[in-house]
């Protein structure tokens, strides 16, 4: 009879994902334990990772820092440092909308997604960053969204910081290019689990818009993850700087 082997590419690696309880960072962290890797995942939704963290047993660790503190960061990877001695991979997963028209985001809804979505990453960022200066390697795939590249109506909040992560990729795969890290972000289209930031209504319009473009359908966070997972392994290396979209080529239409 035959056995299924997995893949084993993240052995003796360490990875970080934030927002790791939402269905991709969840699935994301599924796959690398499946293929070896250590796995610190941190998001304030615990309960989640805590049974996670149960049925995975070891190399497993759930946090739950408040990335918008800018001490976090450091927390973090302190806390991945103590517990597996090393990081090679850092994955910020994409957070949250109001999924309001413009003029209906007051001030204080804005700063708490532009906190979420990108002063977060920014946080995660400087977390590991002199660690992986100091070993002269490492992989960083931040996860925007393709309202990020193209805008979407009624989600100014979302769209704007999911721009922003892409802006902060192409300048992180600049600067930490030169200590041997590379950084890479994936833009997903509508998820088929529905919970990466998107309100009961947008989860709707963005369903029905699959539909009526037929030959197309949404992600599932799996697929998502499995193309962060590429960009993580060795295989995808050489596309630093790139942000790859996961959408069945939604974005060449209107949404």
């Amino acid at each position: 009879m035959w056995k299924t082997i997995l893949p084993s590419r993240f052995v003796d690696k360490t990875v970080i994902i934030t927002n790791a309880a939402g269905s991709v960072g969840l699935a994301a962290a599924k796959l690398f334990h499946e293929e070896g890797a250590n796995v610190v995942a941190n998001d304030d939704r615990v309960s989640k990772l805590r049974l996670l963290e149960r049925s995975l047993g070891s190399r497993f660790k759930a946090t739950s820092f408040d990335l918008t503190r800018p001490e976090a960061g450091i927390q973090l990877a302190k806390a991945a440092l103590d517990e597996f001695k090393s990081i090679d991979i850092l994955i910020c997963n994409e957070g949250a909308s109001q999924g309001r028209p413009l003029m209906d985001v007051t001030s204080n809804e804005w700063d708490n997604v532009i906190d979420r979505n990108l002063t977060a990453i920014f946080h995660a960022l400087q977390g590991v960053y002199d660690h992986f200066r100091g070993k002269g390697a490492g992989t960083v795939i931040l996860v925007s969204s393709i309202a990020g590249r193209s805008g979407c109506g009624e989600m100014v909040d979302y769209s704007s910081s999911m721009g922003g992560v892409l802006g902060m990729m192409k300048t992180v795969s600049r600067e930490w290019s030169r200590c041997g890290v590379t950084c890479t972000a994936v833009c997903p289209g509508p998820i088929e689990e529905g919970d990466q930031g998107l309100n009961v209504k947008f989860k709707s319009r963005y369903s029905q818009t699959q539909v009526e473009l037929a030959s197309f359908r949404n992600v599932t966070a799996e697929q998502v993850a499995r193309v962060i997972l590429f960009l993580a392994s060795d295989d995808g290396k050489p596309l630093n700087g790139q942000a790859i979209n996961v959408d069945y080529g939604l974005y060449l239409h209107s949404i």
